[in-house]
């Protein structure tokens, strides 16, 4: 069997499975491109998979990454994994051996000060876009819910009688989460000037669904318009989460909120909780304390004379 109709195979299995189309066009992206390179090195079929295959393909994206970080060179091999561990399983290959994946850089995340909150939910007008745009940010600090999921909520799955809404997560599984009563004020506002008829609540002026581009394009205005630099879609759910803990909330109700399958991803946010705590808190420096007292045994001593 070829490379390329294992590839087809391994897109009909996953579409079988349920995987989300976000997950599809991951497999979709990244996987063409190592088959293109395998194909330039003599590796048409399975039977030329070899043990250290792996190792080479991502010898090859890093002494070629041309500028691309580590994080985003894991990510395209961590598909190549999930593809060659698919061909061992279903015995196309065999002793396909371990796949470690390239180590990157760990992200410094910060979360957005409540200075930047307000700077950020102030930016917006009273237009179509303002309301819509706020409304969408609202949901990603109010709810934590991901840029994904903000493009795929539906009108119906918005309950305003208890201030709640049904959210399809990573593997469409579903969890509700709360929204407070300022995002159900403007939920309220949007809902009166989009599409009634269609089932996406988030809409384009034409009453056509918006995208993850339609996010991805409008963040970047943001950076510009709020000159928070680091702005980007996930650091409002970050923000939401380490606020969550920060204010006495309760690490498990966070990983189901969140939507988390396992504590171990949440409990990041109790490490940038208790950062933030200390930054918020008065920092008593022992070396200011230390020339407040050297300082006023001088006074001490000048007034001596």
């Amino acid at each position: 069997m070829t490379l390329c109709a294992a590839y087809q195979q391994f897109l009909k299995e996953k579409i079988s499975e349920g995987v989300t189309e976000q997950t599809l066009k991951y497999y979709k992206y990244n996987l063409p491109k190592f088959i293109e390179w395998c194909v330039d090195n003599k590796i048409e079929n399975v039977e030329d998979v070899y043990t250290h295959l792996f190792e080479d393909y991502k010898l090859y994206l890093i002494e070629n990454k041309n500028g691309t970080k580590k994080i985003s060179l894991q990510t395209y091999t961590r598909a190549v994994k999930t593809f060659l561990l698919w061909l061992n399983e279903n015995e196309f290959i065999q002793n396909v051996g371990k796949l470690k994946l390239i180590k990157a850089e760990i992200a410094n995340i910060v979360p957005l000060s409540d200075v930047e909150v307000k700077i950020l939910l102030n930016n917006f007008d009273n237009s179509y876009f303002g309301i819509r745009n706020k409304l969408m940010v609202m949901f990603m600090l109010d709810s934590g819910l991901r840029r994904g999921e903000v493009v795929s909520l539906e009108s119906k799955n918005i309950f305003m009688h208890n201030n709640t809404m049904l959210v399809q997560g990573k593997g469409e599984k579903e969890r509700l989460v709360p929204f407070g009563e300022e995002t159900k004020r403007y939920i309220n506002r949007y809902s009166h000037m989009r599409n009634e008829y269609e089932k996406r609540f988030f809409q384009k002026e034409d009453g056509t669904p918006i995208t993850d581009n339609t996010i991805k394009m409008y963040f970047q205005d943001l950076k510009e318009s709020t000159g928070i630099i680091r702005l980007h879609p996930h650091l409002l759910r970050h923000t939401f989460a380490t606020n969550y803990i920060l204010y006495g909330g309760d690490v498990e109700e966070l990983r189901i909120l969140l939507g988390h399958t396992s504590l171990q991803m949440t409990m990041k946010y109790v490490h940038l909780a208790t950062q933030q705590r200390i930054l918020n808190q008065r920092y008593h420096s022992h070396i200011d304390k230390l020339f407040c007292q050297y300082d006023n045994k001088l006074v001490q001593y000048s007034g001596s004379f």
